[in-house]
């Protein structure tokens, strides 16, 4: 039997899509297998577990079949019913009861009936390139200024010795079987009858054309196998949990279709001094008790350097300043987060007799 999507995320049937995403990203972040201590077969698992929980229509279709919903639904994904009906029912047609669909397209039975295109033109459809995700640690400080950073990956690039085609010297011919259509026409019986079916050429995999003879680098797959160092820029204010995508870098496709993309998930690790509340930071500065009563400067640390604060006199342990436009950049727009100071007044451990007997006069005075 297979596992439960919900506990393989470890979270409850009625948890929401925030719920969801971020259980998502914390076990991707753990099992990811470019990640030292991860694990392909769970990283599958809970990617799996993600892209039908993640889908209202998938997920109200998985709470009712469970995991073989694709089988029980026949991957149609869902019936909108004719006209713009808002549903459609098997009762409908057969009066029959046990099946209902809701939301998808109509369309999109033809679809999977007909094959890619099915009967409304014949589109090509090839295969798209394996999206790739990313776990990528930074500290607060490359969250505030923004970082590249370069991750060599193992991965399906496009052949250089073809660009692609998976044609030696790049040279092609119309492909015998489509003729140069890059579908072939078959008839297929369905339970609404019998139709004229469109599907992508098996022979050159919907281009039309094929190789005159096969590339020797990739064996006339167009692509190969190897190891490529991938940039990755971080813009400044990015947040813990973010997801940087980046189109069309992922992995290639055989025979020449779209990449795939690549994922990036940014872990912002914590910081033992500043707390960050949204674009807001938040620090805790020790002054001495003198100062508190008198009044008087101190040098204060703040993401960008050290600045200089100034302490009113008789200022209580507690205080909160605001340091306007010290805190965290605003991603992707102008201007900065603020920054806020509490003031802690601290005693010291050893004082000198001298300083014991100003105390004491000091306490006489009542103060």
């Amino acid at each position: 039997m297979a596992r439960d999507y919900y506990e393989i995320l470890g979270v409850s049937k009625d948890a929401s899509e925030a719920e969801i995403k971020k259980a998502y990203r914390k076990l991707a972040h753990t099992y990811h297998p470019d990640k030292k201590g991860g694990d392909e077969a769970k990283f599958k698992e809970v990617n799996e577990a993600y892209q039908t929980l993640s889908d209202p229509q998938k997920r109200q279709q998985y709470n009712q079949f469970g995991s073989n919903y694709q089988q029980a639904t026949g991957g149609a994904g869902g019936f909108s019913g004719f006209g713009g009906a808002q549903g459609f029912s098997f009762d409908d047609i057969f009066g029959q009861t046990g099946f209902s669909f809701g939301g998808g397209g109509f369309e999109d039975v033809f679809s999977d009936v007909f094959g890619a295109g099915g009967s409304r033109g014949g589109s090509r459809r090839q295969t798209r390139g394996r999206d790739i995700e990313l776990a990528v640690d930074i500290s607060l400080e490359e969250a505030y200024t923004g970082i590249s950073k370069s991750i060599d990956l193992d991965l399906n690039t496009t052949c250089e010795a073809c660009d692609g085609t998976g044609a030696e010297g790049k040279k092609t011919k119309q492909c015998p079987t489509c003729r140069g259509n890059g579908y072939v026409e078959q008839q297929v019986r369905t339970m609404l009858g019998t139709f004229n079916q469109r599907v992508t050429c098996s022979t050159c995999q919907g281009k039309g054309t094929i190789p005159e003879s096969n590339c020797k680098s990739c064996q006339g797959t167009g692509v190969k196998r190897q190891k490529k160092s991938i940039k990755i820029e971080i813009p400044k204010g990015i947040a813990n949990g973010q997801t940087l995508e980046m189109r069309g870098e992922g992995e290639a496709a055989p025979y020449g279709g779209a990449k795939g993309n690549i994922y990036i998930h940014i872990s912002v690790k914590p910081n033992k001094k500043f707390e960050r509340r949204g674009d807001d930071i938040y620090l805790t500065q020790d002054i001495v008790y003198t100062t508190a009563v008198l009044g008087g400067d101190v040098d204060v640390e703040t993401l960008a350097g050290e600045l200089n604060l100034k302490i009113p006199r008789h200022t209580q342990s507690g205080e909160v300043f605001r340091l306007r436009e010290k805190g965290m950049p605003h991603l992707q727009s102008r201007g900065y987060g603020d920054m806020y100071v509490t003031i802690r007044i601290t005693t010291p451990r050893h004082i000198s007799r001298r300083a014991q007997q100003l105390l004491k006069d000091l306490q006489s005075e009542g103060m």
